[in-house]
């Protein structure tokens, strides 16, 4: 994960229906071979001084024990032996506090959309059962869409950060045209390492809505990477894929997403972390049902889910991809965010990455 330097003005949009359908995707690349051969865990960019912190439990811990590395992605073990992760990223051994936990063979299974209308069977969500329990506690799955500006907690192990970085970027090119300076420069970030660190961040709901990510369509729930600098404010990177975001409701700590994809500007150079980028992650709560049925809640008892909210959105370009590849999906110019009430006012986003 990713963090941010600078502080900028926010404003927040005015209505909540979905800007998501205006993102016109051109292309689609596999970046999978950036983790060919690496034996490093990755980590979530985080905005911090050096951005090499956040790799132990926050003092108020969301569940940091049961995110680890599965593969070129990350997993989430939700107990009674179940795994939860992407599924481009898949099932397999998954590395949880230092020891591995082996899949269970037949067991792994896609999960779907419920039958939700227009939208695809089989959603970019994947679960699997171990063959020994790695003992850690069970999760919560969030039962209601986190509200807008909700404060989430994000596990993953993505690349680390790198450099900060700035660009003069013009816009009215299709797509845009970026040039590296450091003299009044329009749009600053990070570059992106190639080596991968298990970290947290922070970050708080920007928006909601359905996207296609790759094949599938997927309720999603988007968090923006501001420049708020020094802080922990964190951008998913290469390898976060099946990590974890986490809220609180009340004093309990729920998992209410998985880290699915990226969202970057046109033309954005490769191997970079722009403030203005998002995550997209599942939204578990739409997903309750399927997971508690094989899943018990803490508590032991299933919650009965009586209905979801179905908020229309997001459109990408349905492109396949091997699972655990790395996807991207770009539009050329600007997207319209149309409706959906955001966090900030962040300039238009125009590619999407799975990563």
């Amino acid at each position: 994960m990713v963090e941010s330097r600078s502080v900028k003005s926010v404003r927040p949009l005015a209505t909540r229906a979905s800007w998501f359908t205006r993102v016109a995707c051109a292309m689609a690349v596999c970046l999978v071979c950036q983790l060919s051969g690496q034996q490093s865990v990755f980590g979530v960019i985080v905005n911090t001084v050096t951005g090499t912190g956040n790799t132990t439990a926050p003092s108020d811990n969301p569940g940091w024990e049961n995110v680890g590395v599965r593969g070129i992605g990350t997993g989430v073990y939700l107990g009674n032996l179940w795994v939860l992760t992407a599924s481009h990223v898949g099932g397999g051994d998954i590395l949880l506090g230092g020891a591995t936990y082996t899949m269970a063979a037949g067991t792994g299974f896609q999960l779907t959309n419920a039958g939700a209308s227009g939208k695809s069977t089989l959603t970019d969500l994947y679960m699997y059962q171990l063959t020994a329990d790695p003992g850690l506690p069970a999760l919560r799955i969030a039962t209601s869409t986190p509200a807008l500006q909700k404060a989430v907690t994000m596990v993953g192990a993505g690349l680390d950060r790198g450099a900060y970085a700035s660009w003069s970027v013009n816009t009215a090119s299709d797509p845009y045209v970026w040039t590296a300076t450091s003299s009044n420069p329009n749009f600053a970030g990070y570059a992106t390492l190639n080596t991968r660190t298990m970290r947290w961040g922070t970050n708080a709901i920007a928006l909601e809505g359905w996207s296609a990510i790759g094949a599938f369509d997927a309720q999603l729930l988007a968090t923006t990477f501001n420049d708020f600098y020094p802080s922990s404010e964190s951008l998913a990177a290469t390898g976060d894929s099946g990590g974890a975001v986490f809220v609180k409701n009340g004093s309990a700590w729920e998992l209410a997403g998985i880290m699915l994809a990226v969202v970057q500007y046109s033309g954005q150079p490769s191997s970079t972390a722009v403030f203005g980028n998002q995550t997209y992650s599942a939204d578990l709560s739409f997903y309750n049902g399927q997971i508690v049925q094989v899943v018990p809640e803490p508590s032991g008892l299933a919650l009965a889910i009586a209905g979801f909210l179905m908020v229309s959105g997001l459109a990408a370009a349905r492109t396949s991809a091997p699972v655990g590849g790395i996807l991207v999906l770009e539009a050329r110019g600007r997207v319209s965010r149309g409706g959906l009430r955001s966090r900030c006012d962040s300039k238009p986003l125009a590619r999407a990455l799975r990563f």
